[in-house]
C-alpha cells in the first residue's frame, strides 16, 4: 500500500484520507475498499480533482447528493456496500466510465443514470432491482452491462439503443421474453441470460453475428428460433436445463461451435447434419430421450468431440 505525498501524489493511489488531506488538489485516485466504513467520508469533497473513487466493501448505506460535485471522477466502485438508493445527483458525473454498484440492496435507479453517457461499463448486480429505467437505453457508450441477480421481469426496449454493447449479463432474474430489439446489438460477443424464466427467444437474435457465447440454461425454453444458425461465428452454446424437444437443422450451420451443452433436456435426436460440428469438442446429451441407434450415429458423426450421455 501507498501512503506517498508531495509530488507523486498526482499519479499514485492513496490509501488514507490523512493522506490524501495533505495536498487534497492533488489526489487523483483514493482507494478505501475494507476500511468498515459506515458513512461516505465528507473529507473526500475536498478532493476536487478526484477521478478514481473506490469505496468497495464497505457498509455504506447513503450517498449524499454531493456526489454530484465530484464532477471529474472516471472510475466509481461502490460495490459491496449497504447501498438503498442513489441520489439523482449521479447523473453529474458526466465523465464517468465505469460505475460499479454489485452487492447491495438497491432496489431501483434512478432515471437520471441515462445523463451518464460516457459510461463504458456498469454492474449493479446482485441487488434488489425489479427493472431497469427506459433511459438505459441513451448510455450509448456502454460495452458491458452487468444486472446478474436481480428481480428484473423485463428489459425494456430501449436496451436495443446500446449499439456498443459487447457483453450483456441478465443471468439470475425474472426474465420471461427478450425484446426484438435485442437484434439491434449487433456488437454482441458475450451474452448470459441463464437462470430465469424464458419460454422463447426472438427471431431478431439472429443478427447478432459477432456473438461467439450464449448462457441460457435452466429456462423454460421448448424450442429455438430458426435464426440461430445465423450465429456463424458462435462458439460456445449452452442450453442444458430447458425443455428442448427438437433442434432446429439451422443449428447445423454452427460450424465454429466448440461446445455445446444440451443435458437435461427432452431432446430425442439431433439434426441431420450435425457432421458440420467439425470443431466441436464438447457435446452435453446427458438426461435426454436418444434411443439407442441415435446414440451411435451421434457417436459416428462426432467422433471428434468428447460426448457426455451421463
Amino acid at each position: 500500500m501507498s501512503n506517498s505525498t508531495g509530488t507523486d501524489q498526482d499519479t499514485k493511489t492513496q490509501y488514507s484520507l490523512e493522506s490524501a488531506l495533505l495536498e487534497p488538489e492533488k489526489v487523483k485516485v483514493l482507494d478505501l475498499h475494507f476500511k468498515d466504513l459506515q458513512e461516505f467520508p465528507q473529507e473526500i469533497f475536498k478532493l476536487v480533482n478526484l477521478e478514481e473513487l473506490f469505496l468497495f466493501n464497505n457498509r455504506i448505506k447513503y450517498l449524499p447528493e454531493k456526489i454530484g460535485t465530484l464532477t471529474k471522477l472516471k472510475k466509481l466502485d461502490l460495490s459491496g456496500n449497504q447501498l438503498i438508493t442513489l441520489p439523482c445527483t449521479i447523473s453529474n458525473l458526466s465523465e464517468l466510465k465505469l460505475l460499479v454498484l454489485s452487492w447491495n440492496k438497491i432496489a431501483e435507479l434512478p432515471s437520471t443514470i441515462g445523463n451518464l453517457t460516457s459510461l463504458e461499463r456498469f454492474s449493479v448486480s446482485n441487488n434488489q432491482l425489479t427493472e431497469l429505467p427506459t433511459t438505459i437505453g441513451n448510455l450509448t457508450n456502454l460495452s458491458e452491462l452487468i444486472v446478474n441477480e436481480n428481480n428484473i421481469t423485463e428489459l425494456p426496449d430501449t436496451i436495443g439503443n446500446l449499439y456498443k454493447l459487447e457483453k450483456l449479463r441478465v443471468g439470475g432474474n425474472h426474465l420471461s421474453k427478450l425484446p426484438d430489439s435485442i437484434g439491434n446489438l449487433t456488437n454482441l460477443s458475450k451474452i448470459e441470460i441463464q437462470e430465469n424464466n424464458l419460454t422463447h427467444i426472438p427471431s431478431s437474435i439472429g443478427k447478432l453475428s459477432n456473438l461467439e457465447k450464449i448462457r441460457l440454461y435452466k429456462n423454460q425454453l421448448s424450442d429455438l428460433p430458426d435464426s440461430f444458425g445465423k450465429l456463424s461465428n458462435l462458439k460456445k452454446l449452452l442450453l442444458y436445463e430447458n425443455d428442448i424437444k427438437v433442434l432446429p437443422e439451422e443449428l447445423c450451420e454452427l460450424n465454429n461451435l466448440e461446445e455445446l451443452e444440451l443435458g437435461f433436456n427432452n431432446l430425442y435426436k439431433l439434426p441431420q447434419r450435425i457432421s458440420n460440428w467439425n470443431k466441436l469438442r464438447y457435446l452435453s446429451l446427458s438426461r435426454n430421450e436418444f434411443p439407442e441407434d441415435e446414440k451411435k450415429r451421434i457417436n459416428n458423426e462426432l467422433s471428434n468431440a468428447r460426448i457426455d450421455w451421463f
